[in-house]
C-alpha cells in the first residue's frame, strides 16, 4: 500500500475511532433507515444505457477532457482527489445528518458531531484547491422529502460547490465532487449499517465517473449487484472498491491518460 492510499486508511480510522462511542448510542436510531428501504430503495441500481447514450456520453466525456486539460498544468498536487474527497464528505455528513433528522435532539447531536468530523476533512480539501472552507457546508435535510431526495439535491448541485470547483478548477473537477457525493453517501449507509443495507447509485456514479476520466474498472466495483452478499462482505467489498479508486485519483495524470469510452 503506497502513501496515498495509507493516509486515507488512517483518516478513515481516526472518524471510525472518534465517531465508536457515538454510534453505539445512536446504532439503535439506525432502523429508520431500514424503514425507507421498504418504501422502494433499491438493493441496487444498475447501469442500462444504450449504445446512442454511450456515444453521447463518451463524446462529452472528451469535451470535458479537452477543456480541463488546457488549465492541468496550474493545478495544485493532488487536485483530483481533493475534489473527490470534498463531495465524498459532504455527501456522507449529509446522509447521516438527513437519517436522524428526525430523531430526538440528544441522537441529532451526537449525528451531528459525526457530521461535523467529516466536514472539517471536506474543508481542509478545500483549502488545499483555494475553495472557500466557510462554502464547504452539508445538505441539510430538515423534513423525510429533503432526506428521500439527497440524490437529485446532490445531481442539481445544490450547494453549489461543484460550481465553485468547476471555476476555480475544471469542469472535470465539477463531475470529480459530484461523484464524490454519491459514492460518500452510500458508503455513509453501509458503514453505519454495517453492511446490511446498500443502494449504490448506479447510473449516477457511471455517469460522473466516466465524464472525470475514470477507468471504469476503478469504479464499477463501487455498483456491484450485492444481493445475496453476507453483510460482512458487502462492507470489505466497499471499502476495497473504494480504497482502489482512491489509489486511482491519487494520480493527477491519470484522467488525460485514459482514453474515452467507446
Amino acid at each position: 500500500m503506497g502513501p496515498s492510499s495509507s493516509r486515507w486508511s488512517e483518516s478513515w480510522r481516526v472518524l471510525a475511532i472518534t465517531a465508536v462511542l457515538a454510534f453505539a448510542f445512536i446504532a439503535l436510531q439506525r432502523g429508520e433507515l431500514a424503514l425507507l428501504d421498504l418504501f422502494g430503495a433499491e438493493t441496487v441500481r444498475t447501469t442500462v444505457r444504450t449504445r446512442a447514450d454511450d456515444e453521447k456520453l463518451a463524446a462529452e466525456a472528451a469535451a470535458i477532457a479537452a477543456e480541463s486539460k488546457r488549465a492541468w498544468g496550474s493545478l495544485p498536487p493532488g487536485h483530483r482527489k481533493a475534489a473527490f474527497r470534498i463531495g465524498y464528505e459532504v455527501g456522507w455528513a449529509s446522509e447521516l445528518a438527513g437519517s436522524f433528522a428526525m430523531s430526538a435532539p440528544k441522537v441529532q447531536a451526537q449525528a451531528a458531531l459525526i457530521s461535523a468530523a467529516h466536514l472539517a476533512i471536506a474543508r481542509e480539501q478545500a483549502r488545499l484547491v483555494g475553495i472557500d472552507p466557510n462554502n464547504v457546508t452539508l445538505l441539510a435535510s430538515r423534513t423525510l422529502g429533503d432526506f428521500v431526495a439527497l440524490r437529485q439535491r446532490f445531481e442539481a448541485d445544490e450547494g453549489g460547490l461543484g460550481q465553485r470547483l468547476q471555476e476555480r478548477l475544471t469542469p472535470l473537477h465539477r463531475h470529480l465532487f459530484l461523484l464524490g457525493e454519491h459514492v460518500g453517501a452510500e458508503a455513509e449507509t453501509v458503514e453505519s449499517s454495517g453492511g446490511k443495507l446498500t443502494d449504490p447509485p448506479g447510473m449516477e456514479i457511471s455517469r460522473h465517473a466516466t465524464l472525470a476520466g475514470i477507468p471504469a474498472a476503478a469504479w464499477q466495483p463501487l455498483v456491484r449487484d450485492e444481493r445475496g452478499t453476507s453483510p460482512q462482505l458487502v462492507l470489505e467489498h466497499h471499502r476495497v472498491a473504494l480504497e482502489g479508486l482512491m489509489i486511482e485519483l491519487a494520480d493527477d495524470k491519470a484522467a488525460h491518460a485514459t482514453a474515452p469510452p467507446r
